[in-house]
């Protein structure tokens, strides 16, 4: 509801500037009046999203991406057809609108119950690839046989899998609690995270595809993308680790030792759940001849992690030495002090270091100058 006075000279001349015609409608305080623009009433029952004139769109093309939003969070609503076809047709006017403005839209179409809807819109208008132009060379992009999918429908079937990542999760009795920040940082993950298997692709002698190092190519895309549509920087930074990192629970076996895994935890921090429903999704999306295989060993180390995640001491596990004993030994402030610290924090999180007196121990002998 707002509350509003008049902008125009009649309400009626106000209604004709909202975006659609089921927000078109006022009640007058003053005069216990209702005003509804034309067909307002008619849409609402019939769940019919339609602009109030055909000028709408040309005076706020964002109304597109709100249509969109109003698509996914209206139980039952659709499009109008026309307007269905007036956005294909002026999608290109979207590149007028502040990148702020645009992800606050494609944020509240994620957030909503129905991502899978607007992402589905997004695609059949044609906007996403409007909106992020690095994502066209992904369209009719082959994979190999672990994926079903072009590279780009991939990731927009991706977005749908992480709800049933996280029903996974709690049927397998890992409570995994999400922050609005954590959501979308996993939704923008799943969109960008394969961009650079456009920059990437390869056949080998046998015709297997390949994507190697496409993890790199894909950060440098999403940072553009994420500067453009002005990101915080927290949730630019949650991205990109998870973008970074997307391969590395995929490529783990049976045979995967548990000090592996605690290297991994321990690397990933607070940011070890989103990476677990972030592979569960992308395997799920892929559903390739290999799937069952993948299935198993992939949903058994996210379990495996996800436990490990639990123990304080190998997500944050409390400094047996400074970089003052360090410098002790010889060394001057700088990078090497960091990096010998980084070397004895992991062989505490493995297991190797278990005191302060076993981790002077292997200073001494590894590092002593």
């Amino acid at each position: 509801m707002d509350l509003t006075f008049l902008q125009g000279d009649t309400i009626e001349d106000d209604l004709l500037r909202r975006d659609f015609t089921i927000n078109a409608m006022a009640f007058s305080l003053l005069k216990d009046t209702f005003h509804g623009g034309e067909g307002s009433l008619k849409d609402i029952q019939k769940k019919v999203i339609r602009t109030v004139s055909n000028h709408s769109i040309d005076q706020d093309p964002l109304r597109m991406l709100r249509a969109i939003r109003y698509r996914c969070t209206l139980d039952g609503f659709d499009l109008e057809e026309g307007l269905k076809e007036e956005i294909v047709f002026k999608k290109e006017k979207i590149l007028s609108i502040p990148g702020e403005r645009i992800k606050a839209e494609l944020d509240q179409i994620l957030l909503s119950s129905c991502p899978a809807i607007g992402m589905k819109s997004l695609f059949e208008s044609e906007l996403i690839l409007v909106l992020f132009p690095e994502l066209k060379g992904l369209k009719n992009l082959g994979q190999n046989e672990h994926h079903h999918l072009d590279v780009l429908s991939h990731l927009l079937l991706m977005t749908e899998k992480i709800s049933w990542a996280f029903e996974w999760a709690v049927q397998n009795h890992q409570e995994i609690s999400l922050t609005q920040e954590d959501r979308l940082s996993l939704y923008y993950a799943a969109l960008f995270h394969d961009m650079g298997k456009q920059d990437t692709y390869s056949r080998d002698e046998k015709g297997k595809i390949h994507f190697y190092d496409h993890e790199t190519f894909s950060v440098q895309a999403a940072e553009k993308i994420m500067e453009r549509l002005r990101f915080s920087n927290l949730m630019k930074m949650k991205v990109l680790r998870l973008i970074k990192n997307h391969m590395r629970m995929l490529n783990l076996s049976w045979e995967t030792k548990e000090t592996a895994l605690k290297r991994l935890v321990n690397q990933m921090g607070e940011e070890t759940p989103l990476l677990v429903l972030h592979t569960l999704a992308d395997k799920e999306a892929s559903r390739g001849i290999l799937s069952i295989q993948i299935d198993e060993v992939v949903e058994n180390n996210c379990l495996r992690i996800l436990k490990l995640f639990n123990i304080k001491d190998i997500v944050h596990p409390p400094p047996f030495i400074t970089g003052y004993d360090v410098m002790a030994f010889g060394y001057s402030p700088g990078p090497r002090v960091g990096q010998i610290l980084d070397v004895i924090r992991q062989k505490q999180v493995e297991g190797e270091i278990k005191n302060r007196e076993e981790a002077l121990r292997i200073l001494r002998e590894k590092f002593e100058i």
